[in-house]
């Protein structure tokens, strides 16, 4: 064990030796590219340094005069070092040292605070202390123009636009969060460069406690997200919706920017028929009949949609509300059965033969872009099915009844 230590305070010896030779040669590497200005300057810690504030080790940085000079490669302090190694202590005597604000304010090279890193990692006593630090600092400030330090510091944004919130938001650290929001509650924090608010990234990820909690304590939560999403798209595709259809029942109506609603994601994946009947409820009743772009073919509606995927459940959730969408047709001149026949098992079986709207013989004649009605896909999905999943009984009887409703003796 004592010849392990030793060779390990000798490798640490060494590492530091090498470290001063290479800081030498880096300074004078710099003081080249300060002379003829065509190299980049490089920056990094005194390991020693560095390791101490990763460890927690004051009596170490005691023994320097001026730790806030040194910077790490992507421009992090020593602050920034003990934040994101959960150094609470060493944060705290970091911040007692003359002039903490830099420090405390100072963004590495992607913007990250301290708090950026606190808070990504989940660190809920060096966010604190962090915050503590700022309030500290509020009086006196005048060049902040009456905005209080702690208010600057929780809304500071690095290079994607993220606050502390939406690190802390991301990474689900529940704790963090409630703090972050608590601190400064009627601030709407808006969207980083993906588009993203922190309730929408919530939504997004499904942490639902999170939603509830930002919700809870913020007085004025931004719900926007990505390509024009709201936190309620990414909401019905998690089938989390409840809590901020409550918030905010006009997010039904919201469109992104591929003109999808809510209600046409919850077609999409196929959401439980309870959650489209509250969207249904909550919608206004165009975005029903509302026609967008699924895979390349426009107007398709929600019906279409949820044909075309087939899941029944929803396809008789809203022909039974609004009978009438089963005459809009896409752009290749599909109807909802022409969307559903391929699938023929879930036809036949499934009890959407025996809706009356779908039993009309307008539906069933009426003939797409390429001449094709429903059944003409009926018989073609038949003749490709070798499962034998449905019983021949069953499909000539289905047949037969089509045909005598259709007048064809």
């Amino acid at each position: 064990m004592a010849d392990s230590t030793t060779s390990k305070l000798n490798l640490s010896t060494e590492s530091i030796q090498v470290a001063g030779k290479d800081a030498r040669e880096v300074q004078t590497t710099n003081q080249a590219a300060a002379e003829d200005g065509c190299l980049t300057k490089i920056t990094f810690m005194d390991p020693k340094l560095y390791v101490a504030a990763a460890d927690g080790h004051i009596h170490v940085l005691e023994q320097y005069d001026e730790i806030h000079v040194q910077l790490t490669p992507k421009k992090n302090t020593v602050l920034h070092v003990a934040a994101q190694f959960d150094q609470a202590d060493c944060v705290q005597w970091i911040l007692q040292l003359p002039s903490p604000s830099p420090l405390l304010q100072q963004p590495n090279e992607k913007g990250d605070t301290p708090l950026h890193l606190a808070a990504r990692e989940g660190h809920l006593t060096v966010v604190k202390n962090l915050i503590n630090a700022a309030k500290q600092l509020q009086e006196g400030d005048s060049e902040r123009e009456g905005t209080a330090v702690c208010k600057v510091l929780l809304r500071m944004t690095n290079e994607d636009q993220d606050t502390a919130l939406h690190e802390a938001v991301r990474y689900h650290h529940p704790e963090v969060v409630k703090l972050l929001i608590q601190e400064d509650p009627d601030f709407t924090y808006g969207a980083n460069t993906e588009g993203n608010t922190p309730l929408y990234i919530a939504a997004y990820w499904g942490f639902g406690d999170l939603v509830q909690m930002i919700l809870d304590n913020s007085s004025s939560a931004a719900h926007s997200g990505i390509k024009g999403q709201t936190a309620l798209h990414a909401a019905v595709i998690l089938n989390d919706q409840e809590k901020i259809l409550e918030w905010k029942p006009a997010l039904t109506k919201e469109l992104d920017k591929n003109g999808w609603s809510p209600l046409h994601f919850a077609a999409y994946v196929g959401c439980h028929p309870t959650i489209v009947r509250q969207l249904l409820k909550k919608s206004n009743t165009y975005v029903v009949y509302l026609g967008v772009k699924d895979h390349g073919i426009g107007n398709r509606t929600t019906l279409h949609i949820a044909a075309s995927r087939g899941h029944v459940e929803i396809v008789k959730l809203l022909v039974s509300h609004f009978p009438d969408c089963c005459e809009k047709v896409d752009d290749e001149g599909n109807n909802v059965l022409h969307l559903i026949m391929p699938e023929i098992k879930i036809f036949v079986t499934s009890g959407l033969s025996n809706i009356r709207w779908l039993r009309m013989r307008g539906l069933m004649n009426e003939k797409n872009v390429e001449g094709k009605t429903p059944l003409h896909l009926f018989y073609s999905s038949l003749s490709k099915d070798d499962n034998n999943i449905i019983p021949p009984e069953t499909i000539f009887m289905w047949i037969l009844d089509t045909l005598l409703r259709l007048g064809v003796k």
